[in-house]
C-alpha cells in the first residue's frame, strides 16, 4: 500500500469510527434466495448451526436485477452497464470499478474461481463447473493484457490472501447447480463448511472481514448476506435495507477509495 493510501485509510477510521480492514474476503453464492437457506437446519447445517452464530445478518438484503451477470458487474463497479443477459460476450467495460481503484492506491485486488483452468484462462466457461459470467473481472478494460495472469487464478485453499479477496465456488459449490432446491443449498453449504473456517480464521488472526452473500434470490431477488470478523457482533441480526451497492460501499469505504457508480452516498454494511 503506498503512503497516499495509508494517509486516506487513517482519514477514513477519523470520520466512521471503524478501524479499517487489513483484509476483506468475499464469497458470493447464486440464486437459491434467503428463503431456501435460512432456517433449514437439514440442508444447511453448517449455516445455520455454525456460521449465524458467529455473524452479523442481513435480514433485508437484495440483490439488483436479474438475472446473474448484472449483479456482478454492480457488485464490482457500482452499475450493471446495462446488461440485462448472461452472454460471456458483453464488455469490455471502461467503466471504474474495484480492481481499478485499489490497484491505483497501491492495494492488491484478486480474483480466486474455482476451476478456472488456469490464471487468467479467458473461456466462457470450462469443464461445466466455471462459467466467466461468474467472474466480473474480465469485463472491465482496466485489466490490460498479463494483468489476467496476476489478479484472477484458480482458487485454492493456500492461496495468498490479498487485500481484497473475491472468491467465487465453482456452479455446484455456489448453490447454482442441482436437481433440486435442496440439493443446491446441500451442495453449497458442504462446501462453505470445508473452506470458510479456514478463511474466517485467517481474517480473525489478520484483522479482516468475510462477506458472504448471494448474487441474486427466487422470491423478490431476496438474498443471504453476513459478515463475521473482527469488530462484528455474534449472532446479529440487521433489518436495515440493503443490496449489492450498500456492500460495494462497504468495500470503498474501508479502503479509503472513492464511491463506484451507484454506490455514491449510500451508508456502508457498518
Amino acid at each position: 500500500m503506498n503512503s497516499l493510501a495509508a494517509i486516506t485509510l487513517w482519514l477514513a477510521t477519523l470520520t466512521t469510527g471503524q478501524r479499517p480492514y487489513n483484509h476483506i474476503f468475499f464469497v458470493l453464492l447464486e440464486n437459491v434466495g434467503y428463503e431456501a437457506v435460512v432456517g433449514d437446519t437439514v440442508n444447511a447445517p453448517y449455516i445455520n448451526n455454525e456460521l449465524l452464530p458467529q455473524a452479523v445478518l442481513y435480514t433485508q438484503s437484495f440483490g439488483i436485477t436479474h438475472p446473474s451477470l448484472p449483479n456482478y458487474l454492480a457488485i464490482f463497479s457500482g452499475d450493471t452497464q446495462g446488461v440485462t443477459n448472461d452472454r460471456c460476450d458483453n464488455g469490455p467495460f471502461a467503466a471504474p470499478n474495484l480492481w481499478e481503484k485499489m490497484n491505483a492506491a497501491g492495494m492488491i485486488c484478486k480474483g480466486y474461481m474455482e476451476d478456472l483452468p488456469y490464471a487468467g484462462a479467458p473461456m466462457c466457461k470450462y469443464d461445466g463447473l466455471y462459467y466467466k459470467r461468474h467472474n466480473p473481472f474480465p469485463f472491465f478494460m482496466g485489466l490490460p493484457g498479463q494483468a489476467w495472469v496476476s489478479y484472477v487464478g484458480p482458487y485454492s485453499e493456500d492461496a495468498c490472501w490479498t487485500e481484497f479477496s473475491f472468491i467465487t465456488p465453482n456452479v455446484i459449490h455456489d448453490m447454482h447447480t442441482g436437481a433440486t432446491i435442496e440439493e443446491k443449498v446441500r451442495n453449497g453449504d458442504t462446501w462453505l463448511s470445508q473452506h470458510l473456517p479456514a478463511i474466517i480464521a485467517y481474517a480473525n488472526s489478520h484483522y479482516g472481514l468475510v462477506i458472504l452473500t448471494m448474487d441474486e434470490g427466487r422470491i423478490g431477488n431476496h438474498i443471504l448476506t453476513i459478515l463475521v470478523g473482527p469488530g462484528q457482533t455474534p449472532g446479529t441480526q440487521i433489518n436495515t435495507q440493503v443490496n449489492h451497492y450498500n456492500t460495494l460501499k462497504t468495500v470503498t469505504d474501508n479502503f479509503g477509495l472513492e464511491a463506484l457508480g451507484n454506490c455514491g452516498g449510500l451508508p456502508g454494511l457498518y
